[in-house]
């Protein structure tokens, strides 16, 4: 695109080649054949049987595959073999429906695309198709109308665009058809532009484009957006690497014991073949992938009601690794309305409480409450702010849960405070009708009304104080009414310099009184004024920001604001709530950015006060990139259409579900229902409680595995009968400890959990620790059931040596028993894994009431496959005894015990 900021009107038509009359429809026609038609193109999506078939490459998946074909070709059983390939499918359909992320992101950018574009062409108005608008097309923009492509404005009358979805800020920016020299170079600052996907606030003009389609700033942040490839959360690495570990295992294991039990045992080519199945599926955790899915969509319940809507499950992990939270300054660290904080007239100053445009709130001085009286001397300044004003206060609704303005922030903010005093703006103007207007303009920066009063009318003016200034010369001094001398002067130029120290922004206001005869004239309305006050204000961080930040810095989290804000005004409120050191902090601009090595930028990061100011979204995303690729796990909050790409790459993109663009929402990883930064430490918190508890999860359900391993190891070693089926296997897998499995997801985070540093990216989820503590507990679950078998085995009549027929009773009562034996050993486990060192005698046995409804559904699930005929044949059970029982309920205590043992020898060498 060719840089026409700089050329007056007649030299923007010569670059472009195009007049005033606009192109000719021929001219027209061959532009749209060289650039293109006006959209967005969306690149190729991955199809929906791509995505199952990824699924299926899984490693746990593979293994079972392979499992299922040993067994239709080894001896045709095809019974195992369905069953098995069910648990393959069920697992992909599964993940496929738990992951599932609809890639709309295109679509929606698409919606802040107008349909028709006004346009001149063969010099008249046309109403065309903005698909087919082209470099050179003159087009006419009026008030509502969203811009429908990159334009150099030719003519402007009050233009004011409002840049939302381009640089998240909701401050409408006035426009302007002179030639200009962008400071710094930045494209999206050029006044005398306006951008595709911008709407126009007020006023209308006349621009040429200059860029279309994937051309324009909109479509370059598109393309950006669709370069960001999506990598895995670490849960998905974690997993995919703990699926590789166990896949070699199961796979080596499986081989070396069909080959002892072909060679060394002299068991037929079938039995061998089955004994390799049994193996293979006993060191396969085949519910891992559903219960973790299942595991984080509980978690995802329940962070709704924290206010965060987590769209990828994964992330619910990935949020407690998270070193770096780069976050928005409006809307997230404030709340984005501007809110009334002080009011000044001659030597006094009045504070006023509460945050947004809620009316909520009184006037204070020092800390005390304000009397009536006191604040009566304050009652012109505010009559001014309530009368001068267009904007109007909308009460919460069954759509809007909380206050909002209509018009101007800043008209909103100086309303919200005159009903503080009580003021009410439509009694006021029963009583002082309104006769005359003179509204904003970006030239006088003042708005001017006037009313009539009985035999007066009173003219009150608000704006700019260096406009306001120019047309008073006199002042309120204590009720009195008083010249504006150099003294005067002087005290109100010292309180704007207090007030900007603050980060305030000030509005001054000012009036007269006419006769009711004197004819209104503009010209001279606005002179010899009198001089009344200050009103500073703010978009004010929100209340529970500072406690939010302290609390992420006590779990070592690093927080850095990105903002296309103004840096001192990022500052002053990053300071307010500790996010930087006043003494310390750093602002890097943007333009800074340009010449800075990557080096730099994790240096300035890693030091915890730098402030990144004026920022495009290409810089945004450049900071995310280098802070990933030093290490850092990365969160970023946006709510524009700029912070698109920045928060696709983040580890954790973070919208805001109240004031976020549609492109953001669609864009992220969590949605922020509340928008506020605070809710974002709470879902790490959350984060850092669910990975422990996948960890809980994670050994109860390889102590299973490492338990249905240890018959098969006897079974070849000592040559006795086999002592466990795989399909009893798959029933504990699949169905009876998944409910137990599920409990330990909903148990409560650790006390201290976030006064630890981030978990490093390096830790295995599967680590020595888990691992030897899931064979420690296997073990001995595996001791007790074969204990549980081989004595009923021995009581039918059994010794070592001996075969057993399958359909016998003695060997069906046997291998009941191991089955039966490990179930109930794991409840004890699913007791004592609620705890890694503290011991369970500790816990209150009512903070997770879902681990009791865990056990109760896996006794019962094991009763009915125990005692109802038609499952008894399909899973080779029998019926056990009241003495039965009593044995397998004492395995569970013994786990318990054994487990109480480990954590007091942990906790030992803990100290």
């Amino acid at each position: 695109m060719k840089n026409v900021t700089s050329l007056q009107a007649k030299e923007v038509f010569e670059a472009l080649k195009t007049s005033l009359n606009g192109l000719s429809s021929e001219e027209a026609g061959k532009r749209l054949f060289q650039y293109g038609l006006n959209e967005l193109v969306e690149k190729k999506r991955i199809s929906i049987v791509h995505k199952f078939l990824t699924h299926l490459r899984d490693l746990f998946s593979i293994l079972l595959l392979f499992a299922a074909l040993l067994s239709v070709l080894g001896g045709g059983d095809i019974g195992l073999s369905i069953t098995i390939l069910m648990v393959v499918l069920v697992n992909a359909f599964f993940s496929l429906f738990q992951e599932w992320r609809a890639e709309r992101a295109m679509q929606t950018l698409k919606r802040w695309m107008p349909e028709y574009a006004k346009v001149i062409r063969n010099g008249e108005l046309q109403r065309i198709p903005v698909k087919e608008l082209v470099p050179g097309d003159v087009i006419i923009l009026e008030e509502g109308d969203r811009v429908p492509a990159d334009a150099r404005l030719i003519e402007s009358f009050e233009l004011w665009t409002n840049n939302v979805p381009l640089t998240g800020e909701s401050e409408p920016q006035s426009r302007t058809d002179e030639p200009t020299e962008v400071a710094n170079g930045s494209y999206l600052d050029s006044p005398n532009m306006v951008f595709m996907s911008t709407s126009v606030a007020r006023g209308r003009g006349k621009a040429v484009v200059c860029a279309t389609g994937m051309e324009t700033k909109f479509g370059q942040i598109a393309g950006l957006t669709q370069e960001i490839r999506e990598e895995e959360s670490p849960l998905q690495k974690e997993i995919a690497n703990t699926a590789k570990y166990d896949f070699v295992l199961a796979v080596t294991v499986g081989c070396v014991f069909f080959l002892v039990s072909l060679i060394l045992l002299h068991v037929n080519l079938y039995a061998s073949i089955l004994f390799m199945i049994g193996v293979m599926v006993a060191c396969v955790p085949e519910g891992l992938q559903v219960t973790v899915s299942s595991a984080l969509a509980i978690n995802v319940l329940k962070m709704v009601k924290e206010n965060v809507l987590v769209k990828r499950l994964s992330s619910v992990q990935t949020l407690g690794s998270v070193t770096v939270i780069c976050t928005d300054k409006t809307g997230t660290i404030t709340k984005g309305e501007m809110t009334v904080k002080k009011i000044w007239i001659k030597d006094h100053t009045l504070n006023a409480s509460g945050v947004g445009y809620s009316p909520d709130g009184e006037f204070s001085f020092q800390g005390k409450k304000t009397e009536k009286e006191d604040i009566e001397k304050f009652e012109r300044l505010l009559e001014i702010s309530a009368l001068c004003n267009s904007a109007k206060l909308e009460p919460p609704s069954d759509k809007n849960k909380s206050w909002s303005v209509i018009g101007d922030p800043t008209d909103g903010a100086l309303l919200v405070a005159s009903l503080k005093y009580g003021f009410d703006q439509e009694t006021l103007l029963a009583q002082k009708p309104i006769i005359h207007i003179l509204p904003f303009d970006s030239k006088r920066k003042v708005m001017t009304t006037v009313y009539k009063t009985g035999n007066k009318r009173l003219v009150y003016t608000k704006g700019a104080l260096r406009n306001v200034l120019s047309i008073c010369n006199k002042i309120i001094v204590d009720g009195k009414i008083e010249k504006l001398t150099r003294g005067n002067l002087l005290s109100i130029e010292a309180k704007i310099r207090e007030f900007a120290g603050e980060g305030l922004r000030v509005i001054a206001t000012a009036y007269k009184e006419l006769p009711a005869d004197e004819p209104i004239e503009d010209k001279n309305i606005e002179e010899n004024m009198i001089f009344v006050g200050l009103a500073a204000m703010k978009d004010p961080p929100r209340p529970e920001i500072k406690e939010a930040v302290k609390q992420a810095k006590q779990a070592g989290i690093k927080i850095v604001i990105i903002t296309g804000d103004y840096g001192p005004t990022a500052q002053a409120i990053a300071e307010e709530v500790d996010i930087v050191d006043s003494s310390k902090s750093c602002i890097i601009r943007g333009v800074d950015l340009e010449t800075m090595n990557d080096q730099r930028i994790v240096d300035e990061v890693k030091k915890g006060n730098v402030i990144f100011a004026r920022v495009s979204p290409e810089q945004k995303l450049r900071i995310v990139k280098v802070l990933k690729q030093s290490g850092e796990v990365v969160a970023v909050t946006g709510d524009g259409a700029n912070d698109a790409p920045s928060l696709r790459e983040a580890d954790i993109g973070v919208s805001m579900g109240a004031s976020g663009t549609d492109v953001a929402i669609e864009a992220s990883d969590i949605v922020l229902l509340d928008d506020s930064f605070a809710s974002i430490v709470k879902a790490v918190e959350s984060g850092r409680a669910v990975y422990e508890n996948i960890r809980k999860f994670i050994i109860y359900v390889f102590s299973h595995n490492f338990a249905e391993l240890i018959p098969y190891v006897l079974y070849a070693v000592l040559g006795i009968p086999l002592p466990l089926l795989v399909v009893q296997i798959l029933a504990i897998d699949l169905a009876i400890d998944v409910i137990p499995s599920l409990a330990l997801s909903r148990e409560p985070p650790e006390p201290g959990i976030m006064q630890e540093p981030p978990r490093s990216v390096k830790e295995r989820l599967f680590n020595r620790q888990v691992s030897l503590r899931s064979l420690y507990v296997g073990m001995i679950i595996a001791a007790g059931a074969m204990y549980g078998c081989l004595s009923a085995w021995s009581a039918g009549g059994w010794y070592l040596g001996m075969t057993l027929p399958s359909d016998s009773i003695v060997y069906v009562k046997g291998i009941t028993m191991t089955f039966a034996g490990i179930v109930i050993a794991q409840v004890g486990n699913v007791l004592a894994c609620r705890t890694s060192r503290v011991s369970i005698f500790k816990t209150s046995l009512s903070s997770n009431r879902w681990i009791w409804i865990g056990i109760a559904g896996q006794i019962s699930l094991l009763s009915i496959l125990v005692y109802v005929p038609l499952l008894q044949g399909l899973f080779s059970t029998t019926a056990l005894g009241l003495m039965d029982w009593a044995y397998l309920a004492s395995l569970a205590i013994i786990v318990i015990f054994a487990e109480e043992i480990r954590k007091t020898f942990a906790r030992r060498l803990a100290k």
